[in-house]
């Protein structure tokens, strides 16, 4: 089985301001806001949904495949794949665009002031699934990228019977009702934290059951709640696996997708797969970043087995 991972390739610039916006920021003046801030850090760190799906994918001992859109800047993330053993041939480069860029500065309250070039990020939905994978012995991940990349691959997904998992995170605000319908009622899995399974919900008035009626597994992620996986038998309520430390939270979603996806692939119980996503999620939130954590296997079976008593499927 392949393992094609759709979704966004990002640089992620975060810095850190050493004081307070609200002292800057005076609301009296803010038609002439003009603020500067002196940062006392800055680094630049490989992301996007399909990068940190992928990166994950890799620590658990799986191949995934990246088909999506960078710029003509992607030259140092590719290297960085190809070095830990994940292949960017798939992955369409746009030389006259720059790859899609999260510019982020944190103050000492944690406020946090956001800018997203989509750069080539844009290009996404000209980038077609290889004919090779187009067929039911695969999977394919739609992760978070733009609207319209969304609806593409659940219509090329759809139209060459490949079981895909519908993820649009974010987007699903962006998506019609006729393509959150679509997406949802074709894939074998959707995922959704339980703001966007809300978002879902009032959008395409379908309920759990409309969906798992008809053998859809659906997910619903609740942050430090843990998750629950619904399927036409049964519920699994799979709770967190602790992180020796909570650093950043930012990419633990990305990082509980490769589990699912492992479990998936692998053909588990669908508790054993959300208590190795749990685990796997709980290693990325230890880090500054969302592919700084590098959790050898063992380590992995470590803290599965800890935090759910007993062993561990990897």
């Amino acid at each position: 089985m392949n393992i094609i991972i759709t979704g966004s390739i990002s640089y992620d610039r975060i810095m850190d301001f050493p004081g307070r916006f609200r002292e800057h920021i005076l609301p009296d003046k803010i038609h002439i806001l003009n603020v500067s801030f002196t940062l006392n850090r800055f680094e630049e760190q490989f992301g996007g949904t399909a990068g940190n799906i992928a990166y994950n994918l890799k620590l658990l001992g799986l191949e995934p495949i990246i088909v999506a859109a960078a710029g003509g800047d992607f030259g140092c993330y590719a290297e960085r794949l190809e070095k830990i053993g994940i292949k960017t041939k798939h992955v369409a480069i746009f030389e006259n665009d720059q790859t899609a860029t999260a510019q982020m500065i944190t103050d000492l309250d944690d406020n946090q002031i956001s800018a997203f070039y989509p750069g080539a990020l844009a290009f996404g939905s000209q980038v077609g699934i290889p004919e090779e994978f187009k067929n039911k012995e695969n999977l394919l991940i739609i992760a978070p990228s733009t609207k319209q990349e969304i609806a593409k691959r659940c219509q090329e997904a759809k139209a060459s019977q490949l079981p895909y998992i519908f993820d649009p995170g974010q987007q699903i605000i962006a998506l019609s009702p006729e393509e959150a319908v679509f997406g949802a009622a074709n894939s074998k899995v959707s995922i959704f934290n339980d703001y966007e399974w809300q978002v879902f919900s009032d959008k395409s008035k379908l309920s759990l059951t409309d969906l798992t009626g008809k053998g859809i597994v659906v997910i619903v992620t609740r942050g430090q709640e843990g998750s629950i996986i619904y399927t036409l038998e049964r519920e699994y309520k799979i709770s967190a696996a602790n992180p020796e430390q909570v650093e950043d939270p930012t990419g633990a979603g990305d990082a509980y997708r490769a589990g699912i996806i492992a479990g998936i692939v692998n053909n588990w119980d669908w508790q054993i797969a959300g208590q190795l996503a749990s685990t796997i999620a709980s290693f990325a939130v230890e880090h500054y970043g969302t592919q700084r954590h590098e959790p050898t296997l063992e380590q992995i079976r470590e803290r599965y087995q800890k935090s759910f008593q007993n062993n561990c499927p990897i």
